[in-house]
This record gives C-alpha cells, structure tokens and sequence, in this order.
C-alpha cells in the first residue's frame, strides 16, 4: 500500500478486480473440505463445476460465512476469492458483508502471500473505499447518509491493514460530512465488527478524536 491517501490516485475499481483475477488465476480445486453437514448444505459442487466468474452470489455467500471455520481451507479461499471480491464490490444482493470479506483474509494468513498478491488486494479495497465514499457523499448532499465508507475500514482493520492512508484521505474538507457521521457516531453506534479489529478502532479513534490521522 502506498503512503499517498487513495484519493490521489483516483483508483478505478474495474482495473483493480481484472488485476486480482489475473494474480490468482488457477485452476479450481478438486474438492473442498469440511465438516460433512455444511459440506451438504452450502451448495459446494456449485462452486467447484460453474466457472469462477459466473459462481452466483447466493453460492459465495454461504461458503464464505462459514469459510475457515466450518468449511475450505486457504487453497479454495484463494481460488474462489476473485469473484468473492467481484460480488461483493459489484453488491449482489447475495453478498457478504464487506466486515467479514476482509476479514477472512486474515485467517488465510495473506500477509504470507507474495507482494504482487497482496498489492492487487490492496489496490482493490483503495478503489473499493473510494467507491463507496463517493456513494457516502452523494447521500450526503441529499440531506442522509449511511456511511459505507465505515464498513470497508472495518473489514480493512480486521485484515489487519494500517486504516491510515483511507483516514487521511477522510481528513480532506471533501470528505466532512462523512468524519462528521463518524464522529456523532463513536463508539457506541459503530460496526459490531470493530471487536475484532482493536488496532483498527485505535487508528479511527485517533482521528475521530483528535482530527488527524
């Protein structure tokens, strides 16, 4: 991740998913573990016989709510998480929640991946928190605003990905409408995801606080 805030970039979040495609292409597994009840439940054959870009979002969704803990193992995760990323970015309305996305890299164990691996990962949350500012901003010029932008910190911090380049590019005049809600809004009536994200929640709190990142 580079030290400028994303907004300077301006990343494009189409180029950003081709990129993780591109970086984790291979060919699917030949099974997925699990326990023997989800592996019955969850729609698995589906996620091993469609082809990866064309997986439904109902599909994803109930292999990633129990990925890691009942179900797949990291050969999988790695195989399935383009298009994990792709639902979820695009929101079908099947998609997991941005908190527990993220946060699954973590029990993949990503920061031993190769760089190139977690560059294009990195580059995809710049271009998704630049998204869904600029949806959050957009409400907020219509008067209302449900602050997005706080679940891609969230699901980043339980990563374990540094907030500070996303808070800086908060602390831009721009973007005060949106520190403003997370202000009104700490602690008590954040994401119940931030319990697992400590060093996170200290990252935000520092800027919520302080007004710098």
């Amino acid at each position: 991740m580079t030290n400028a805030p994303p907004s300077a970039s301006k990343p494009d979040i189409g180029q950003a998913l081709s990129a993780v495609y591109e970086a984790f292409a291979c060919v699917p597994p030949a099974t997925i573990e699990g326990c023997p009840c989800c592996i019955a439940t969850r729609g698995i054959d589906v996620l091993l016989t469609t082809p990866l870009r064309q997986i439904p979002g109902r599909a994803l969704r109930r292999y990633v709510s129990g990925a890691f803990l009942t179900v797949g193992d990291t050969r999988d995760f790695r195989y399935l998480l383009p298009r994990i990323l792709e639902v979820s970015v695009r929101e079908s309305e099947d998609a997991n929640d941005p908190e527990i996305v993220l946060g699954k890299l973590a029990l993949a164990d990503w920061r031993s991946w190769s760089r190139e691996e977690q560059r294009v990962i990195e580059d995809l949350v710049d271009a998704w928190f630049e998204q869904r500012l600029a949806r959050d901003l957009a409400e907020a010029a219509e008067g209302w605003l449900t602050c997005e932008v706080e679940q891609i910190l969230c699901g980043a911090a339980r990563a374990g990905m540094s907030l500070q380049p996303w808070l800086l590019r908060l602390s831009e005049s721009d973007a005060a409408p949106v520190l403003a809600d997370l202000r009104e809004r700490f602690p008590k009536r954040l994401s119940s995801f931030w319990k697992y994200a400590p060093a996170g929640l200290s990252e935000l709190a520092t800027i919520v606080t302080i007004g710098r990142a």
